[in-house]
């Protein structure tokens, strides 16, 4: 294809109509290309002109000079065309006046009456101005052949703007009369499937549809910008990223096209614009260009009619690929110059912190306090909206400014944080250096504390261990309180848990450090979540692990609050404390350090999965970890724990919902599917997630990995079912094999330890594995038991397997109500929680003992398939804000002292599921309080009221308070 037609296929074929035209019509045709610099204007006329020579057109080319003191010249220029062998060629004079008619161009038309004339006039701007009134007046004649005048014309605007352009005089004028009577084609930007094509026509470029895109969006789509992008990467195929690192840096060619003609006023405002960048103000880009309004607007209009300006405020360049050719001709020290005096005019104008941060970082060295506050304050504003190399920029323009030692082990604390979740090895070596270099006592305990934090999440609780010690014994000769000591203590006990097995050995024994005195602040509080998940693991005492655990809470947004939320919360949760974990989890979202970006916001996301979890909202705890799955892959592939942690997690979830292929990739792409695993404590979750990925298909596989889980746990000290119940998974995966003397070993430890730290879902887990190794009244007894705990408990979806297996059971016994009551329940649960395998057996339990005799089973009184709902029409429940209620720990407690609500015995079995708290606000709710009245009644917050309304609707399988009255009727 002709150069000239890539991309301009509708155009040429206009052009080629107005050939035809005049041919057919023996009359002039006028026709006008107009785009801004660079569209490729003068191209499409040479192929216009190739295309009338083939055609049998007389062809005469010509450029306009600018010559405005040569009269006629372009004219006289067609004429020596039109006639190149006749020396005798009439020349049009200045002296002819106007109004005598085009006699010299009329007199060189051939007289033939089949010789058709083409005259291709380039850049009508730079013609004068008789010549521009002899074309015009030719249009208007009566050849003696068919004739086509084809002229171009650099406007920005189309229409109406083309007309009254300045470029073309008044409409009075020969320029703006003959544009005004041209039929106007007007060359956009090329298509982005055009891109290519041009690219390897003009410079030899390969583009690939991603950096095709690129180009288009930095150019376009103008040839000429397009050619200047793509030069230095002639006889090669660039990446989208290639293109891009050209354009910033600015060192293009064709920029004097652009720049050249502009008066210093328009170039000031240029650079101004170019400075502040899209979104510019008139008076701000006045005021930094250092011009006076009036000489701004004056020049916005040049640079308007220049095409480098779009034509609207605020101001911006109508392509980014122009905005940096200005940058690039700016010296280095000037553009500093100009980002500083931006810097301070947006300050004094209040404009936003990261747009000010933005010049700061581009000015260099301010060597001013408030340039360093600005810079941490937008770091934390780009993090939150998950801009974290901008942030990362930022803090490392804060380091250049003069800071104190505790501020910038501050500054380097928040870079290498930003830094660990896309380049640990750099935030490792930030950090490290900084250790090094300091002398300070604190600021050595704060880089220790952090780098620690950054090896532990890499993996690599060893080297942790190691800095910790030197820590320690860098600070062993230093003068204070001792707190410190303990601090460095504390956090090797929580980096030793991480680890593998045998690094525990290296950590203080827990004696020792139970032993310490009651410390304030900080180290108070982790000393107090080390206890409680000391008391955890040991699974003895439920009230001393949930009294550490609330003293323990963060307060507020210090540093480290994500990894004390992480600590306390599970302890929570494992202590059945779900409702007072999940108003912790809200306030979580707001500590220091949760924003997207870190791991402490991985942290607060995987807690909140797991109170989810341990609710059975199976569908918002997918929803919950599905965002971050692509970071806990990438991770856990490393070794990190909190991501192995995260991707057990959510393949649990997702066998729990049927997706039991999608939980197998899951595992497969993060390696957790491969053996030997670390023998480390997130090791034991992964292995019961790959079991429950394989008890379906391969159960003896999954026996082995339940097996292992337990040998770890036991290794690392931890005898609580609540943390993981792995015998209770084992013994149910031994009875299906039909091998229940193990099975019944098992499941009767789980119990006894389950009877001793004393959460019901803890006993009836262990009750419902145990009841699995029996037959007979014995079984029905075990699963009657269990159904009542956990129907007490939070654990609605463990209730519905144990509902589930009661009514098959008392379906053997031929207790025919009492069963349908049981699988109803059990159905119902299973569709709230979005457990749908076990939706469909129990509806299949149920067609198999009663056919169609019975209907389907039914869902709050419609008819139900067990088709997977939308995951949409799941809601989640409402986060409690900061401010909600356990503000303080002790909060729960502070309500039930109180003086007593009504709590009246429930008039439905149903309401034998719900907690305490739950039938108390049911009553109320009941009643006809709204949530608000029943808050206040109660001491609680709004969205307490909600989280426990939303918790017993599903437990009870109903859809809101319309159907209370039926449930406390006994209906």
């Amino acid at each position: 294809m002709v150069l000239g037609e890539i991309g301009r296929r509708n155009e040429t074929a206009r052009l080629r109509a107005v050939l035809a035209r005049s041919r057919r019509d023996r009359c002039p045709v006028v026709a006008v290309v107009r785009g801004e610099p660079g569209a490729g204007k003068s191209t499409l006329l040479e192929a216009f002109g190739a295309d009338a020579s083939a055609a049998g057109f007389r062809v005469a080319v010509v450029r306009g000079t600018g010559a405005e003191d040569r009269p006629y010249s372009t004219v006289n220029r067609l004429i020596a065309q039109l006639r190149p062998d006749d020396r005798q060629s009439v020349e049009v004079q200045h002296r002819t006046p106007p109004g005598d008619g085009p006699g010299g161009l009329t007199a060189a038309v051939p007289t033939e009456q089949d010789a058709p004339v083409a005259l291709c006039v380039d850049d009508m701007a730079q013609v004068d101005s008789w010549s521009l009134w002899w074309l015009s007046e030719l249009s208007r004649t009566v050849p003696t052949a068919p004739l086509a005048i084809v002229l171009t014309a650099r406007i920005c605007g189309a229409g109406a703007e083309a007309a009254s352009s300045p470029a073309y005089g008044t409409p009075d004028k020969p320029g703006a009369v003959l544009l005004s009577a041209a039929e106007p084609i007007d060359l956009p930007g090329l298509h982005t499937h055009d891109l290519p094509e041009a690219a390897a026509a003009r410079c030899r470029v390969r583009l690939d549809t991603r950096t095709a895109q690129v180009c288009g969006e930095l150019t376009g789509g103008n040839p000429a910008l397009l050619h200047a992008l793509l030069a230095p990467h002639a006889g090669s195929a660039p990446t989208a990223d290639a293109v891009r690192a050209t354009a910033a840096s600015g060192i293009l060619t064709g920029a004097d096209r652009w720049l050249a003609p502009l008066s210093a006023s328009a170039l000031a405002l240029t650079r101004a614009v170019a400075v502040l960048g899209e979104g510019a103000e008139v008076v701000e880009s006045a005021e930094l260009a250092r011009l006076t309004v009036e000489e701004a607007l004056g020049a916005v209009d040049q640079l308007v009619d220049a095409c480098l300006l779009a034509n609207r405020t605020p101001l911006a360049f109508r392509h980014p690929l122009l905005e940096s050719m200005v940058l690039g001709r700016i010296a280095a020290g000037t553009r500093a110059a100009l980002h500083l005096r931006a810097a301070a005019l947006l300050r004094e104008r209040q404009a936003a912190t990261t747009t000010v941060a933005h010049h700061l970082v581009a000015a260099g060295l301010v060597g001013q306090e408030w340039a360093m506050r600005c810079l941490r304050r937008a770091a934390r504003q780009l993090e939150q909206e998950g801009r974290s190399q901008d942030a990362a920029r930022c803090l490392r323009a804060a380091l250049r400014e003069p800071l104190r030692p505790h501020e910038k082990s501050a500054v380097r604390r928040e870079l290498a944080e930003l830094d660990a979740f896309v380049d640990p090895e750099r935030a490792v070596r930030l950090l490290d250096a900084a250790r090094c270099e300091s002398h300070d006592s604190g600021v050595v305990l704060e880089y220790a504390l952090a780098l620690a934090a950054v090896l532990v999440e890499c993996g690599r609780a060893e080297e942790a261990v190691t800095v910790l010690d030197d820590a320690a014994a860098r600070l062993g000769r230093t003068s204070g309180d001792g707190a410190w000591q303990l601090r460095l203590r504390v956090h090797k006990a929580f980096t030793c848990r991480r680890g593998p097995l045998w690094l525990a050995q290296a950590a203080d024994p827990s004696g020792n450090l139970n032993r310490q005195t009651s410390q304030r602040g900080n180290v108070g509080r982790e000393l107090a979540a080390l206890r409680a998940v000391q008391e955890a693991d040991a699974g003895a005492d439920r009230g001393a692990a949930v009294r550490h655990a609330r003293q323990g809470l963060p307060r507020g947004e210090g540093r480290g609050s994500a990894t004390l939320l992480w600590h306390t919360c599970g302890v929570l949760v494992a202590a059945g404390e779900v409702a007072e974990a999940w108003t912790h989890c809200g306030r979580g979202r707001q500590v220091a350090g949760a924003r997207p970006g870190r791991w402490d916001h991985i942290k607060v996301e995987l807690l909140r999965a797991t109170v989810l979890r341990a609710r059975g909202d199976l569908h918002a705890a997918d929803a919950t970890l599905t965002p971050l799955a692509d970071r806990l892959l990438a991770f856990a592939a490393t070794g990190h724990p909190s991501a192995v942690a995260g991707v057990a997690a959510l393949a649990e979830v997702r066998v729990l919902k049927g997706g039991t292929e999608s939980a197998r990739s899951l595992l497969a792409e993060s390696g957790l599917d491969r053996d030997p695993l670390p023998w480390r404590r997130d090791s034991a979750h992964a292995l019961a997630a790959r079991a429950a990925v394989h008890a379906s298909d391969d159960p003896a596989r999954a026996l082995e990995d339940l097996r292992s889980a337990g040998r770890l746990l036991e290794d690392a000290g931890v005898r609580n079912p609540a943390v993981l119940p792995w015998r209770s998974r084992a013994a149910r995966l031994l009875s299906a094999r039909a091998e229940r003397e193990e099975a019944a070993e098992l499941a009767g430890a789980e119990v006894e330890a389950a009877r001793r730290w004393g959460t019901p879902e803890s006993i009836g887990t262990a009750l419902h594995a145990l009841a699995r190794t029996e037959n007979g009244e014995r079984r029905i007894d075990l699963l009657t038991e269990a159904a009542g705990l956990l129907a007490r408990s939070p654990d609605r979806l463990h209730h519905a397997f144990v509902q589930a297996d009661l009514g098959a059971g008392l379906a053997e016994l031929g207790r025919g109500e009492a069963a349908c009551a049981a699988l109803l329940s059990a159905f119902r649960l299973a569709r709230a929680c979005g457990a749908e395998p076990l939706a469909r057996h129990v509806q299949g339990v149920w067609g198999s003992l009663w056919g169609t005799g019975r209907g389907p089973l039914e869902l709050s009184g419609i008819a139900t398939s067990t088709a997977a709902p939308d995951p949409a029409s799941v809601r989640e429940p409402s986060v409690p804000p900061a401010s909600a209620v356990h503000a303080s720990p002790q909060s729960d407690a502070q309500s039930d002292a109180q003086p007593p609500q009504p709590d009246p015995q429930p008039a439905s079995p149903l309401l034998d599921r719900l907690t305490p708290q739950e039938r108390k606000i049911l009553h109320l709710a009941k009643e006809g309080h709204s949530n608000r009245d029943i808050a206040g009644r109660l001491f609680v917050a709004v969205r307490t009221v909600e989280f426990h309304l939303s918790g017993a609707y599903r437990k009870l399988g109903i859809t809101g308070r319309r159907q209370l009255a039926q449930v406390f009727s006994g209906g």
